[in-house]
């Protein structure tokens, strides 16, 4: 039991550093700080944060389940875990070349108010990648 309970801890802490990881990556590719964005209110920035959490998150799980628990899916769940980091950095910054102007501008440009439509596409491809991942996982 006491060896159950030190995997779950190990496996919580890789994820909260995975999900840490993610923020970061995202508060690099936007303007200004993410999270202060978020506490202002920015409805973009929430959608954006909170989707590209919940997608690693799923990578997460998907990691953990399919690739087994126990000592040895430990860095399974970290590689996999940063891959989704990666892949959703990358894949951020190809819909910002094919979308006109700055992609990451537009994404809080309706601020309290509304969530622009960038935004919204933002979130699609945070959510594909990492659906994609947990394909390739299975």
């Amino acid at each position: 039991m006491f060896e159950l309970i030190l995997q779950t801890l190990a496996y919580s802490g890789i994820g909260l550093v995975v999900l840490v990881v993610g923020f970061l990556a995202l508060d690099l590719l936007t303007p200004g700080r993410l999270g202060i964005h978020v506490m202002e209110g920015n409805r973009g920035a929430g959608l954006i944060a909170g989707t590209g959490l919940a997608s690693l998150g799923l990578i997460l799980w998907f990691s953990i389940y399919f690739t087994g628990a126990g000592w040895d899916g430990l860095d399974d769940a970290a590689i996999f875990g940063l891959i989704g980091v990666v892949t959703q950095a990358i894949g951020f910054l190809i819909l910002d070349m094919l979308i006109p102007g700055k992609l990451a501008d537009h994404c809080f440009d309706g601020g309290t108010e509304r969530v622009h439509a960038a935004g919204y596409v933002t979130a699609g491809i945070q959510l594909s990648v990492a659906l994609i991942i947990c394909a390739s996982l299975t």
